[in-house]
């Protein structure tokens, strides 16, 4: 007896299409017939509610995507944008490592996990980091941000933009739209569309922070500043805004300078003249993350979601480090006296020097510009009585003179052998530099309870963090993260390397990030 697939029960029908991709291929099942697009919907919408149901308990999983080396892959960078649409994530600019800039437009696509770059038309933005990128009615909003002067000419400062361009997705076009009033340049900002309108707060305007409300009216494309309630946030940038509803924002974190992080909370009503600010009352705040600064926030459902450095990690001190594998050994004298102190142990390194005439300590190099006086007929009696500084000065111009050429050569030779010895240690010590690195750490899931943010006590409170035993990607900052179905996707960002080499001499080096990490519950089953 045959049987087909519309012989299944229900139940397992459920089951087999939950195992679908929820992007492209899981959105056609619902166009097989009336009783795959019920099947499908249920899939969806159970997906949706185990997703919101994880994220409050906490239990989020890290998956990284591999790349294939065929593939095409995206360039490294951090403080771009990025966004989601249907099923594909778009990413535009960012920064490298060396502070050069993109305005490269790219679109991974969710069901294959493959970037694709589109080949796009009209007018292109600059080349800028720190911008924001909205999506509304199959357009992409694009505003702001910041480019790093190019090394020629000379003395050129950084530039800030308040450049506003409109990407049609079924154009594949970039329009750039002029307005006769627009916000000051700035970088760094927020942005969140409510109804028809683009709110953007905050960011760095003419080399300080800002705390204005501009709107973008996004049918006519004008612009205006809103006013709002006396008591408001403090300026800032790097922070994330959230949208509650059409009439409500919410403001999380930022720094207001250098060194300055901010781990509050605003809750912005906007009524129809006057706008009020209002503060949110943080409960368990020894559950937040230690800074939420260019950490980007994402919401799912009544929780916000926000990651940051792995606080449970033990951070082993600059003394294990530095010493290498003899961490947990003394150093003893010869005699088998008393130990030697670390510090004591490089000072008297430092002062023991082998090499020979380093920095003209012991004599000088002749010159062959300058005379050098010479008398053959002084004797040794007539040496004693001359004055000292002469007696040192005609001693001295003999031993030139009358020094054998291959004495010379020796010491040519011994003094070559102290460079190359000297050049052998430099490297030995960039060596060292790079094999001796600080364990960095992780980034963590924090979760935001903000389900009473609209009540009258205005309360958002921390998750506990439960640990699951899986550690996240390297601690970064600048990266993007955005909502998918089911899933959270991060891209990019850019950590600090803090290396030191035996002789406690700390070097930087920045990494850049291409990679791709997906926030995932547990796989829903039916």
């Amino acid at each position: 007896m045959l049987c087909k697939i519309d012989d299944l029960p229900d139940e397992i029908l459920e089951y087999i299409l939950s195992l679908i991709p929820p992007y492209k291929n899981l959105q056609e099942c619902t166009l097989v017939s009336k009783r795959w697009y019920r099947a499908t919907r249920n899939v969806i919408e159970h997906s949706e509610a185990h997703f919101h149901k994880a994220v409050g308990l906490g239990s989020l999983f890290w998956k990284t995507w591999p790349e294939a080396e065929w593939v095409p892959t995206i360039g490294k960078r951090h403080s771009h944008s990025a966004c989601t649409y249907e099923n594909s994530m778009y990413v535009f600019g960012g920064c490298t490592a060396t502070c050069t800039t993109f305005n490269d437009l790219w679109r991974l696509d969710l069901d294959t996990r493959k970037w694709v770059r589109p080949i796009t038309m009209g007018s292109y933005p600059s080349p800028k980091a720190c911008t924001t990128m909205l999506y509304y009615k199959k357009n992409l909003i694009l505003f702001g941000g910041w480019s790093h002067p190019s090394p020629y000419p000379l003395h050129q400062q950084w530039k800030l933009f308040n450049e506003l361009h409109v990407y049609s997705i079924e154009l594949n076009r970039w329009t750039a739209i002029n307005a006769l009033e627009s916000p000051p340049p700035r970088s760094a900002h927020s942005a969140s569309i409510h109804g028809n309108l683009m709110v953007i707060f905050g960011g760095v305007c003419e080399g300080d922070s800002s705390n204005e409300v501009w709107c973008l009216n996004l049918d006519t494309y004008s612009w205006h500043e809103q006013t709002t309630s006396t008591l408001k946030p403090p300026p800032r940038y790097g922070q994330s805004q959230i949208e509650l509803d059409s009439t409500h924002l919410l403001i999380l974190g930022g720094c207001t300078g250098p060194n300055v992080a901010m781990n509050d909370a605003w809750l912005l009503t906007m009524g129809n003249s006057n706008w009020v600010w209002r503060k949110v009352n943080m409960l368990h705040s020894t559950c937040a993350p230690i800074r939420i600064w260019c950490h980007q926030a994402c919401k799912v459902g009544d929780y916000v979601i926000v990651l940051g450095k792995n606080k449970q990690m033990s951070q082993p001190n600059d003394m294990s480090i530095s010493m290498g594998k003899n961490a947990c050994q003394r150093p003893t004298s010869s005699q088998g006296q008393e130990p030697i102190p670390l510090f004591e142990r490089r000072r008297n390194l430092v002062q023991v020097d082998r090499d020979e005439n380093v920095n003209g300590r012991r004599g000088s190099f002749p010159r062959s510009s300058m005379p050098i006086p010479h008398s053959p007929s002084l004797g040794s009696k007539h040496q004693k009585s001359l004055p000292a500084h002469e007696e040192n000065t005609l001693g001295m111009a003999a031993f030139r003179e009358e020094l054998p050429r291959s004495r010379y050569n020796a010491n040519r030779q011994r003094q070559l052998e102290s460079l190359r010895r000297m050049e052998q240690r430099i490297q030995n010590r960039k060596t060292q530099s790079k094999m001796v690195k600080k364990p960095e750490n992780t980034l963590a899931i924090y979760v935001l309870d903000i389900s009473k943010i609209l009540s009258e006590e205005c309360i958002a409170s921390w998750i506990p963090l439960k640990q699951n035993g899986q550690a996240g990607p390297d601690e970064r900052i600048l990266y993007s993260m955005v909502l998918g179905r089911g899933e959270l996707i991060v891209f990019g960002g850019i950590r600090k390397e803090h290396m030191k080499n035996q002789a406690q001499t700390g070097s930087d080096d920045s990494e850049v990030y291409n990679d791709l990490h997906f926030i995932n519950p547990l796989r829903y089953v039916v």
